[in-house]
């Protein structure tokens, strides 16, 4: 990618080239609790507004999509293998919990400590593209204990799904940055 291709951060607070705030997160970690609507064409028969819920449920209940979208729109990884590479984790960390032997305890573990990394990774690595106050520690305590949240976090700050629409592919990657 040539350099006249790519932005450079804005220095104050405020948004980027891209729209995307800059030095805070868009969402407080528990945003996504807000309200208890899905991300679907549904929402308008239901008494709420907020899409950030619907978000939440996504991250739970299809952790690979959120996770594919996020990798996707910040440019880590294109949408199609970061979802069969979490995919497979996902349904290989299920079987593993369900079948109780040592050898796919084993894999449970190592499939759980792989995707804390690679989450633990991503987060750190957004807080840094938009200069959000943090540190690496504080990263690693969010994943490590509220996983879910944290995904909901950081979709909602890259802005990786449409809000009010249920949509399981990726939106387009953002522009580079200079770090």
């Amino acid at each position: 990618m040539s350099s006249q291709n790519l932005l450079k951060k804005p220095s104050d607070g405020g948004m980027d080239d891209n729209g995307i705030t800059t030095h805070k997160w868009k969402v407080s970690l528990f945003g996504c609790l807000d309200t208890l609507v899905p991300n679907s064409t549904s929402m308008q028969y239901l008494p709420t507004t907020s899409p950030y819920l619907s978000l939440a449920l996504m991250t739970v209940i299809f952790p690979c999509v959120s996770v594919a979208q996020i990798a996707a729109r910040v440019g880590f990884v294109n949408y199609l293998t970061a979802l069969i590479v979490t995919f497979v984790a996902y349904i290989l960390f299920l079987v593993a919990i369900g079948v109780h032997t040592t050898a796919l305890d084993v894999i449970a573990a190592l499939v759980g400590i792989v995707s804390f990394g690679y989450l633990w990774y991503m987060r750190t690595k957004v807080r840094f593209l938009f200069h959000i106050p943090g540190s690496i520690v504080e990263d690693g305590c969010v994943v490590l204990f509220c996983g879910w949240c944290s995904i909901a976090q950081i979709a909602t700050h890259v802005e990786s799904y449409t809000p009010n629409e249920c949509a399981f592919d990726a939106k387009a990657t953002l522009p580079g940055y200079i770090v």
